[in-house]
């Protein structure tokens, strides 16, 4: 099957995407408008849009799953690019999982990383991602802020040591992936800059081991800036995954085809990510709309796909001695107008 590549990209080829991109079409506000397609049956679906890297949750790739699931990425010859505990859809965690104010469940909760920390090795992913869904309140003072971060202090610690005293150096690297809001009305680890604060407290032998996979959507829907958050993650050295989508401003949380909404962004992401020769898996986190027929499931992948190989190739062609002619001279509204002519 014909992979998706991107041209001189550097380290790692191929496209990432998890296995809930190709869901029944549920949203925050209606049940599924189409049959359930079993997880491991969607593991050719996605070769067959030429994806490289799978992703998945613990509770659709569980342990007792894994034997199957690595025939399949052999027969399909996909990799892992990444497994994440969720930490959101059981009712157990409905209060938080690392932060819950019930010590049965913040031990729970650890068990369950920790279990996800042995899939994801043996899985063959080089990067378990912490979406800590749940992990927040609804209404003030239900819970010590000043306790929860300590909590989640004492769970990364312990998750890093656990890794590393078992894989030593084959550990997988550990990625962070900040959310602003949904579904709690707060949220921790809400976003780049309070997920860098909590990995500097963590242990010194543990810090390296801590990144972030921050998303499109995540940012835009609080009205910051994705290109900057990134930045701030490649200056950190953080920048261990990555998950792209669009978003329409504020909105709910949408995960729309990469590159729908603010092209011209998503062109200035490009650069950036060229210009710092970042190495990883450029992942998709979309999902097929509700109103897609199941026949359609896979037009998000193509149409994020398509429009991703686009905007590189518009980038690798973004002159950056005018870039830095106009950072010089300041002429930030004629850049502007530069980036704009280069897009279009």
């Amino acid at each position: 099957m014909n992979k998706i590549i991107i041209p001189s990209k550097k380290g790692k080829q191929g496209i990432g995407a998890g296995v809930w991109n190709l869901g029944p079409g549920r949203d925050p506000f209606g049940g599924p408008t189409r049959a359930e397609i079993p997880i491991l049956d969607r593991i050719p679906l996605l070769a067959a849009a030429g994806i490289t890297y799978i992703e998945a949750h613990d509770v659709e790739l569980p342990l007792g799953d894994v034997p199957k699931a690595k025939k399949l990425l052999k027969q399909y010859d996909l990799k892992m690019g990444m497994y994440t505990p969720s930490f959101f859809a059981d009712p157990i965690f409905k209060d938080g999982g690392m932060t819950s104010n019930d010590r049965a469940v913040r031990k729970q909760a650890l068990q369950n990383a920790l279990q996800a920390v042995d899939v994801t090795v043996e899985l063959g992913a080089e990067v378990m991602v912490f979406w800590n869904g749940r992990e927040g309140f609804d209404f003030m003072l239900a819970k010590s802020g000043q306790e929860a971060v300590r909590h989640l202090i004492d769970g990364f610690n312990a998750v890093g040591q656990y890794a590393l005293e078992k894989y030593g150096r084959k550990s997988p690297r550990f990625a962070i992936e900040p959310k602003p809001n949904e579904p709690r009305a707060n949220m921790y680890l809400s976003s780049v800059g309070e997920a860098l604060y909590l990995i500097s407290r963590l242990d010194s032998a543990i810090q390296p081991w801590f990144g972030l996979n921050p998303e499109t959507a995540h940012s835009r829907m609080a009205g910051l800036d994705y290109v900057w958050d990134v930045e701030l993650c490649l200056e950190a050295g953080k920048l261990f995954h990555i998950h792209l989508n669009s978003q329409d401003t504020t909105r709910y949380d949408q995960d729309l085809p990469f590159g729908y909404t603010e092209p011209l962004k998503d062109l200035a992401l490009c650069v950036v990510l060229q210009d710092a020769k970042w190495e990883g898996i450029l992942a998709f986190d979309v999902k097929a709309p509700r109103t897609d027929r199941q026949e359609d499931i896979a037009d998000v992948l193509h149409t994020s796909a398509a429009n991703l190989q686009r905007l590189w190739a518009k980038a690798l062609k973004v002159d950056r001695k005018k870039i830095a002619e106009y950072r010089s001279t300041q002429r930030y509204t004629a850049l502007a107008g530069y980036l704009a002519k280069c897009l279009y």
